[in-house]
């Protein structure tokens, strides 16, 4: 059995902790465990959080703004998950 130095090792500690930092990022904007088990890259977790939040601000400030009405359907298109 392998043992890892302790740089190593707090390395590992420090890639799981920002896994799980973006899991629950996920978590709070609505996707699925079962979802977030598909991915397994800390950087791909990032960016599906990113473009989920852009998607909502941009919903956001089309439905505060003097089309709101008229873009309702588009805003409502744009959350759909899965």
């Amino acid at each position: 059995m392998t043992t890892l130095s302790k740089k190593e090792e707090e390395q590992r500690r420090q890639r799981q902790a920002k896994k799980g930092y973006w899991q629950n990022e996920l978590h709070s904007l609505g996707i699925t465990s079962k979802q977030k088990k598909e991915i397994n890259d800390e950087e791909e977790l990032e960016n599906l959080a990113d473009f989920i939040k852009q998607a909502m601000f941009q919903d956001y400030k089309i439905a505060y703004s003097e089309k709101g009405n008229a873009h309702k359907e588009e805003a409502l298109s744009t959350v759909t998950i899965g």
